[in-house]
């Protein structure tokens, strides 16, 4: 037996699905929603006009007919407010203020220097809540102002508490970042992996067609993050897409996570200082104290043989990977990020090579390119317009 449904609830859904539908069609009309949703005519219709008075839909002029009075038009209002993406790296975080389709109006980048930190947390916290400050300040005027921020983490987090339980290299874990956040910043807080923040910038940019989707973000390690059916998928705790330790090599190289052989070892920036000693790179030339990618990627630019050789090392490894990656789960497209994907011109042909002799099928056909610049900053404040505009569309029907 069902039981009674919550007319509230229903009407908080139907309301994010008619507003989601009016923001991923380019225009669209009353008529046209109803069709598509199964919605009454009165019901869009008293939601459209809701909308339209709080200005988060814009009426804009009127569409053909094949007989009878001509719909009028309507359009999202990409402007009615913005939301704040910060992407936290080790050496450097990135902050953007966006409208809600994520066009971006403020960006700032600020160095870190996470590894040389005595006290990670307070450097951490610190920096965040300037940036924050700054960032709320360069919000452009809206009817709405700022729904929130998103900050993107590169370990292991708990979307649903707020709380980080690893970060990798400075081995910081169990904490519960935005209570502490929350006690100096006054707008709604999320906190998500810089990985499934990306998946869902890519995804979003797409105009949702393709549904399914994976993220691989290369830096000093390796994370993945998946759509599936247009949802991120977290897994039952919140720490799905852990690519970087999945093993390719046994008897490999120690990682940090306590296991051997993982991926991150031999397709991130810590295995390309092997393969430059394995191709006579002169190692002498390089600042350790320095981006050791970039300097690497420098001389290839400028024709150094030994760093196109640990280039070509890199791209097999990380083809390796993702060929593993598309027999798992058949996406309709794998996007590359993070600092690995600059040296796309010489990784992404050997990516290509590998994946012709290890993926199955029509998986050999899957298309791999490089994503988009500040994909994770621009993914998380998309991810706090989601939440704050969206997710009650996504909600299961009541019953």
């Amino acid at each position: 037996m069902h039981a009674n449904v919550d007319a509230s609830a229903m009407r908080r859904m139907n309301r994010a699905t008619v507003l989601k539908l009016i923001r991923d069609l380019r225009t669209t009309s009353r008529i046209d929603i109803s069709q598509m949703t199964g919605l009454n005519k009165a019901t869009v219709s008293n939601i459209v006009d809701e909308l339209i008075a709080e200005q988060l839909v814009l009426e804009v002029g009127y569409g053909s007919s094949s007989g009878g009075r001509k719909p009028i038009l309507l359009r999202f209002n990409a402007n009615a407010a913005y939301a704040i993406g910060v992407d936290v790296q080790l050496s450097h975080m990135t902050t953007v203020v966006c409208n809600v389709r994520g066009e971006p109006v403020y960006r700032q980048v600020r160095t870190l220097g996470l590894s040389e930190a005595q006290d990670v947390r307070a450097v951490l916290l610190e920096a965040i809540e300037e940036e924050l400050r700054k960032a709320i300040a360069a919000a452009p005027p809206s009817p709405y102002g700022l729904l929130g921020a998103c900050l993107a983490f590169p370990g292991m987090v708990d979307f649903r508490r707020g709380a980080v339980y690893y970060l990798p290299s400075v081995f910081v874990g169990e904490w519960e970042i935005l209570a502490d956040l929350g006690r100096s910043v006054d707008i709604p807080l999320f906190l998500d992996n810089d990985a499934n923040c990306g998946a869902w910038n890519e995804y979003m940019a797409q105009a949702m067609k393709l549904k399914n989707l994976v993220f691989v973000n290369m830096g000093l390690g390796i994370g993945a993050g998946i759509v599936i059916e247009g949802k991120l998928y977290r897994g039952r705790d919140g720490i799905a897409g852990e690519a970087g330790h999945m093993t390719i090599n046994p008897m490999g190289s120690a990682c940090m996570c306590g296991s051997y052989g993982c991926w991150e070892e031999y397709a991130s920036e810590r295995g390309l200082m092997r393969y430059l000693r394995e191709a006579g790179a002169d190692l002498s030339a390089l600042n350790l104290r320095e981006s050791l990618l970039e300097q690497a990627l420098e001389q290839a630019q400028n024709d150094n043989r030994a760093c196109i050789r640990a280039f070509h090392s890199l791209g097999q490894y990380l083809g390796l990977g993702i060929a593993n990656l598309l027999n798992l789960l058949n996406p309709d497209e794998v996007i590359l990020g993070g600092s690995v994907a600059r040296a796309a011109t010489f990784v992404l042909p050997e990516v290509e090579r590998v994946i012709k002799h290890r993926a199955l099928l029509q998986n050999k056909q899957i298309p791999v390119r490089v994503g988009s610049q500040h994909a994770v900053a621009i993914g998380a404040s998309l991810l706090a317009v989601h939440e704050t505009l969206f997710a009650s569309a996504m909600e299961p029907m009541p019953t």
